[in-house]
């Protein structure tokens, strides 16, 4: 799973369901990472106050009705 990490907001995303909702886009280039450690992720959630995003990082965005 790639994440996008967002060092502003201190926020992390699913880079395969994030999208305007999550307005990482308005966080500088500069201030952004992408990763694909999961053991990474897991650190900065649990050590570095790092919040996962509501918007993509539970999605359900291949629902089909």
């Amino acid at each position: 799973m790639n994440y996008l990490i967002d060092h502003k907001t201190q926020r992390i995303h699913k880079t395969a369901y994030a999208g305007d909702a999550c307005r990482f886009n308005e966080t500088p280039v500069e201030e952004r990472e992408v990763s694909h450690d999961n053991d990474y992720v897991d650190v900065l959630i649990k050590t570095k106050g790092y919040m996962v995003c509501k918007n993509c990082y539970h999605s359900n965005s291949f629902i089909v009705e």
